[in-house]
């Protein structure tokens, strides 16, 4: 009798989560927690549903976002594509964005790239200029060679101007932003950063089901979303 009482109150909270989910995604609003891009762009991740975050390393609030954003993007399914994506608004954030793609060209991003948040947001590190990122990087061993090499290649140019370049064309003027499938912008009116991230996985869910019902009308087998 004890053990039925224990599985029928279970069964209670999983009906309620469930519910409680069910209820929460029905809440999210396009137009409001995330907007429709008039003029749609191509991406290039095939069968995965491209999801960027654009963010810039002295936004305080993509600080705040990166432990979220992280844990969120280990759960992710083979179908969704993660990118994280720098943003230009001037000063210090252009010399930011050009540090994470020559990091990236010499295999120290993922080593460095949280560290480089603390040092701004939890240290307190003035690193808006490129003597003060040189001295920083060299605490942290970098071959500082290798380093000045990628920062004035052409690979990691490119990779600016591209980022520029979706950056205007996605109208990202606030960060962190998320754009899924080169056709939906996060939005406002989130109470947590889980909320973005949730607001995300109804958003990829739209397309992977919008996707499903293109690929019955043609008559073609779908994949498997």
């Amino acid at each position: 009798m004890k053990r039925t009482l224990q599985l029928v109150a279970l069964a209670a909270i999983l009906v309620s989560l469930v519910m409680s989910m069910g209820a929460r995604a029905a809440n999210w609003e396009q137009g409001v927690h995330y907007h429709e891009l008039s003029q749609p762009q191509p991406v290039e991740t095939g069968d995965q549903v491209e999801v960027i975050e654009f963010f810039w390393y002295g936004c305080p609030h993509c600080r705040d976002f990166e432990p979220t954003v992280l844990r969120w993007k280990e759960g992710l399914s083979d179908n969704v594509s993660f990118v994280q994506m720098p943003v230009m608004f001037g000063g210090s954030a252009d010399l930011h964005a050009q540090v994470y793609y020559a990091l990236e060209g010499i295999g120290e991003l993922e080593r460095l790239h949280t560290k480089i948040f603390d040092a701004i947001h939890v240290d307190k590190r003035d690193l808006k200029s490129r003597e003060a990122i040189d001295a920083f990087l060299a605490e942290h061993d970098v071959d500082m060679a290798a380093f000045n090499e990628a920062m004035s290649s052409f690979a990691v140019a490119a990779k600016v101007n591209r980022a520029r370049a979706l950056m205007r064309r996605y109208g990202v003027r606030s960060v962190p932003t998320m754009v899924v499938d080169g056709r939906y912008r996060s939005g406002t009116g989130f109470k947590s950063y889980e909320d973005i991230t949730a607001v995300v996985d109804h958003v990829v869910d739209k397309v992977l089901s919008s996707r499903k019902a293109q690929a019955a009308r043609r008559g073609t087998p779908a994949k498997a979303m």
